[in-house]
């Protein structure tokens, strides 16, 4: 009851502040309890992972508030003056000054910052082995990734693509228009493969080319489907994204922390959103447990992903200086007075970054070897011939068989 006009002891006040509190809306603790993260990209070309004036992508983020992140930029500015009212790691990188204002920020935020970079040709020839290798065996894939041969399968298809006598250009090329379109018509130097075989060993990529057309139906069958599988009808299904966006919102929750996410506009990533709710109803969460069991994966949000100008978030302008700066350093290498900041920029990238491995696809090495004996197995399975063995099987056999050095190619 109200105490009209009696002295209170403060257990009046006491009780509602309790009863407010217990009313409060449980996503407004959420946000209070929040881990701030806010994430920009760098070498967006959408769906177009072949476009020559720009080979690279980046995507990172920062776990500051934009108080803390525009303190950072202030202090860095005042230390080293540069007349740009937005920083921009492309023109900055390319002078004394503007180095060692990023080397100021990147030492700043050490730490506080996760970052991919990822090869865009590389990651287009990932898409190879997932659209054509894994609907053939997709009642369980995870043989091949655990033991890595979706690498051996990217890198070949990479270092022949880079072959300029080579028709990678060419496949790789109608790879890709065959995932906008959703159709393997557009696709007919992948999947109409004439055996030219001379009694020599049968090069890996055309032994790829072997695997597309022995199993044309699985495989037109999956790329139809992938209109209806995502909620965007598929049109942003090789951009990166939204998978880098995924990867970093991984890496932060480790923390244990619900996460409040702010992203610069982004048109794929608004579009797929919705397709990453973080738990047990995340597609992409319940692949890649499949894939790799046991990875912690998944993750809680305070309130939905915030698309902001980054003009107007300093947390944002941070998370654009990290991803622009790997990208530029990428194709132009690391400049003598920056390799202190390099060494801290690559301990905050992510694994799973997807940059070239020659040693993977060096056929005198053994695991190489064995990645070729399966393949070449595996083809042979899609044209009726073969051994019945299991895929599991297999590869134990030939791992031993490599291993006591009875194996050559």
């Amino acid at each position: 009851k109200p105490n009209y006009g009696r002295p209170s002891n403060g257990l009046g006040k006491l009780h509602g502040r309790l009863v407010y509190h217990r009313q409060l809306d449980f996503t407004l603790i959420l946000a209070w309890l929040s881990m701030k993260i806010a994430c920009d990209e760098s070498g967006f070309t959408g769906p177009d992972l072949l476009a020559s004036d720009q080979r690279h992508f980046s995507f990172a983020s920062v776990n500051l508030s934009d108080d803390e992140a525009w303190e950072i930029i202030k202090q860095a500015r005042d230390k080293h003056p540069v007349q740009m009212p937005e920083l921009k790691a492309s023109k900055l990188m390319g002078s004394n000054q503007g180095r060692q204002l990023i080397t100021h920020i990147v030492e700043s935020i050490s730490g506080k910052f996760a970052v991919n970079l990822h090869d865009k040709l590389l990651a287009l020839c990932g898409w190879v082995f997932e659209y054509v290798f894994e609907p053939v065996y997709q009642e369980n894939p995870r043989i091949f990734y655990e033991k890595e041969f979706h690498l051996f399968v990217a890198m070949y298809c990479y270092i022949w693509f880079l072959d300029s006598g080579s028709e990678a250009k060419k496949v790789l090329s109608e790879f890709q228009e065959m995932m906008r379109t959703k159709s393997v018509s557009s696709a007919p130097s992948l999947f109409t493969f004439r055996d030219m075989f001379d009694g020599g060993r049968p090069h890996p990529f055309e032994l790829i080319r072997r695997f597309a057309t022995a199993n044309l139906k699985i495989i037109a069958k999956e790329v139809s489907e992938v209109q209806h599988q995502l909620s965007d009808g598929g049109t942003w299904a090789l951009d990166l994204s939204i998978s880098g966006l995924w990867s970093h919102l991984n890496h932060w929750v480790q923390k244990n922390e619900p996460l409040k996410v702010l992203c610069d506009e982004s048109k794929p990533i608004r579009a797929m959103s919705g397709d990453l709710s973080g738990d047990k109803n995340d597609a992409a969460i319940r692949r890649a447990q499949n894939l790799m069991p046991g990875e912690p994966l998944g993750w809680e949000t305070a309130e939905p992903i915030r698309f902001v100008d980054s003009r107007a978030h300093p947390s944002v302008q941070l998370a654009d200086v990290i991803a622009s700066t790997v990208v530029h350093s990428r194709p132009n290498g690391t400049h003598s007075d920056f390799k202190a900041a390099a060494e801290i920029l690559d301990e905050g990238m992510l694994r799973d970054s997807i940059v070239p491995n020659f040693e993977r696809v060096k056929l005198d090495k053994d695991p190489a070897k064995v990645h070729y004996a399966v393949l070449h197995e595996i083809v042979l399975r899609s044209e009726g011939k073969g051994t019945k063995v299991s895929i599991e099987d297999y590869f134990k056999i030939v791992e031993d068989t490599v291993k006591f050095g009875d194996f050559s190619i």
